[in-house]
């Protein structure tokens, strides 16, 4: 299954968004994405699916609270892992250059 990041999919940075900041993002993204302004690509057609789908879940409440648990089990404990891993290896670094 793949996991998509629902907040990039709307433009959104983090998802210490509220629920308005995310209705707008979403309209700027499906105005931008709609395929009547784009006719004849169908790589519009899937990003709107996607927008679509990324607004339905994180503008109710319940499954945004259940997208982010699941995001952080997945995905962004491995991004955290990694971020401090990075931080101690440049610790090491600098200690041994002095």
């Amino acid at each position: 299954m793949i996991f998509k990041d629902y907040y990039k999919i709307l433009g959104l940075e983090t998802n210490k968004v509220s629920v308005e900041e995310i209705k707008i993002a979403y309209r700027e993204q499906a105005k931008k994405y709609h395929p009547d302004l784009n006719a004849g690509d169908n790589r519009y057609e899937e990003r709107l699916k996607d927008i679509n789908e990324a607004y339905k879940n994180l503008s109710d409440a319940n499954t945004r609270r259940k997208y982010d648990r699941m995001w952080y089990s997945r995905i962004g404990r491995k991004k955290k892992t990694k971020l401090q891993n990075n931080k101690k290896q440049k610790r090491q670094l600098q200690e041994v250059k002095f």
